[in-house]
């Protein structure tokens, strides 16, 4: 049996659809799930479409001779952010029935509208949730019937399984790294020679706009002797320099950080690093560790400029929070990328002008300025539901913004105004050229320019 997994090509740099950056970043779902078939002794290869930038009739082209093909709407760094426009993976997904008999479907869009996705898409089944298992369990039981965490079609009826078991994080052997074209990843933030890596999966917040439902319930951590031998490969067999730590919230488990940060210092490995977390999850100790360690870059979600906001979208943060904790960031000199919210269903104009106003005053080196995505499968879409004042503004199955007190051009307009006031300041400017990097300072500029003319 041969199988086939494939993440499509998104084709813009921004998609039009809710301004969503398409970065070339590593599949680590279709690593995970490579590297348990290979293990099972399946024969299996990885099409990172995306990285490659092959449309859907190459796509189908290289498909042709395998059993089965399980084609991702989201590879791992999008299962929280998903595209809205999901065009280029449908057609990619019509393309690879024309060759192939089996086609399956993962992704977080299944996930949260299984029996739409498994409608216009045609697959034989829809895995919800985490792909890994359900994945292996297709490949070995023709039996749908027998397989939990999927959605497919029998006769007439459209059922689903019950939910997949979470998985063992520490059960997982090393990602198929090479079934990957590894050296095409990059952050355009960090450089080349890039890779993702898992220390833990789920998020331990509740804030009501994030899409959590791919990830399980609670917190599920990879020991540090599981995590160490996939950066050691990574590393001295395919080059990796630069790393991004994909987890919600890295420093949620601060004594493990402190263990891998004394690894990373003590092996001395040319290697830098980033991650994600909050503000009221680091202290100086250790961030001056994680320093030390190669860390350079920090995304934060900041999402509102107000008390008021904070509270309404349940961030369980404070403005004094945030404020002190991003002191503490830039006494130890790591770069922060803070990401902010533009346009929930209680935003008035002066909350938009707070979020400008902040993210002047706290002055992250990559702000990033987001419209809201009512995302289904979140406590945000259910409140915009019940909520007769506002409305969705497109009535596809995954729309773009909340409407009814901005229009989404006036939100467009507003993140707009948002880039150019800060990024067009002076003084960031010279800021950022007094720190050299001029590669990656034009990398960015590339970027920015594609997302104001989207």
């Amino acid at each position: 049996m041969k199988i086939l997994l494939v993440n499509p090509f998104q084709i813009h740099l921004v998609n039009k659809k809710g301004r969503i950056y398409n970065r070339t970043w590593t599949p680590l779902d279709l690593a995970n799930c490579g590297a348990i078939l290979e293990r099972e002794g399946i024969d299996v290869a990885i099409l990172d479409a995306n990285a490659e930038q092959y449309g859907p009739d190459e796509v189908a082209k290289r498909a042709i001779g395998y059993d089965k093909v399980f084609i991702t709407s989201t590879s791992l760094d999008r299962w929280q952010c998903p595209f809205l426009d999901i065009n280029p993976f449908l057609e990619t997904v019509k393309a690879l029935k024309g060759v192939v008999s089996e086609v399956y479907v993962a992704g977080s869009h299944g996930t949260v509208r299984p029996v739409e996705m498994l409608e216009v898409t045609g697959a034989r089944a829809i895995i919800r949730g985490e792909p890994e298992l359900t994945v292996l369990d297709l490949c070995n039981n023709s039996k749908l019937s027998e397989i939990c965490g999927i959605t497919y079609q029998a006769g007439k009826e459209v059922l689903s399984n019950p939910d997949q078991t979470p998985v063992n994080l520490n059960e997982l052997p090393i990602p198929a790294f090479h079934l990957l074209p590894m050296e095409k990843y990059n952050y355009e933030i960090m450089g080349n020679h890039f890779c993702l890596f898992e220390m833990t999966r789920g998020c331990a917040s509740k804030c009501g706009f994030c899409l959590l439902k791919p990830y399980g319930s609670g917190v599920r951590r990879k020991y540090i002797d599981r995590l160490i031998p996939e950066i050691e490969y990574a590393i001295n067999k395919f080059g990796v320099r630069k790393a991004y730590f994909m987890d919600l919230e890295f420093t949620f488990l601060r004594n493990q950080v402190m263990d891998l940060c004394e690894y990373l210092i003590k092996t001395n490995y040319k290697f830098q690093w980033c991650c994600q977390t909050r503000f009221d999850l680091v202290d100086e100790e250790l961030l001056h560790q994680m320093k030390k360690a190669g860390c350079r870059l920090i995304h934060f979600g900041v999402e509102a400029g107000s008390d008021r906001m904070l509270e309404i979208i349940n961030k369980g943060i404070t403005m004094k929070d945030i404020r002190e904790g991003m002191k503490k960031v830039k006494t130890v000199g790591i770069n922060t990328a803070c990401f902010f919210m533009i346009g929930f269903q209680e935003s008035e104009w002066r909350d938009m002008e707070d979020i400008i106003k902040f993210a002047k005053e706290i002055s992250p080196d990559y702000p990033v300025f987001h419209i809201v995505a009512p995302y289904p499968g979140t406590v945000l879409y259910e409140r915009v539901k019940e909520n007769g004042e506002v409305n969705f503004s497109d009535n596809s199955l995954f729309p773009e913004a909340i409407v009814g007190n901005f229009t989404l051009d006036e939100l467009r307009k507003i993140t707009r105004k948002a880039y150019f006031q800060y990024y067009f300041r002076p003084s960031y400017i010279l800021s950022r050229l007094a720190k050299g990097q001029f590669d990656i300072l034009q990398n960015q500029c590339k970027l920015f320019w594609s997302f104001v003319k989207s």
